[in-house]
């Protein structure tokens, strides 16, 4: 009996650490989403570029889903709808349905938004729309 209440126990125990979203991601990934928040968007697009190549696969679906959070922010379609196609074509989104994709990283967004608000007071960036050329 006493051993099967430990076994539970260590069951529990190691289950529960599985259900940190950001166990076995990088601190320096990690460090991105607040400079996403403050609309550091390059700084952040250098690090998550560099993670969507070597990084674990939890850490590339994490750097994808930010680049797709930072592209949406600067409203740039384009490079948008190549980070979802790269996803989908690596092996971490391979198989992944690209609707629910695009809505869960609409959610991260969502998320990042109410983030900037209580941080900042502002969901936007300042953006300039003006495209030289």
């Amino acid at each position: 009996m006493k051993a099967n209440y430990v076994a539970a126990m260590t069951l529990l125990v190691l289950s529960g650490c599985s259900y940190v979203p950001t166990y076995g991601v990088h601190g320096k990934l990690l460090m991105t989403e607040e400079q996403v928040i403050d609309c550091e968007y390059e700084a952040a697009l250098d690090t998550l570029q560099r993670f969507t190549v070597v990084g674990s696969a939890k850490e590339k679906a994490w750097a994808f889903e930010f680049m797709g959070v930072v592209y949406q922010e600067k409203m740039d379609l384009e490079a948008f709808n190549h980070t979802l196609d790269r996803f989908l074509f690596n092996e971490v989104g391979r198989g992944a349905d690209p609707a629910a994709t695009i809505h869960q990283w609409n959610e991260t967004r969502r998320s990042i938004r109410e983030k900037r608000v209580y941080k900042l007071g502002r969901a936007e960036c300042a953006t300039n729309f003006v495209k030289e050329g």
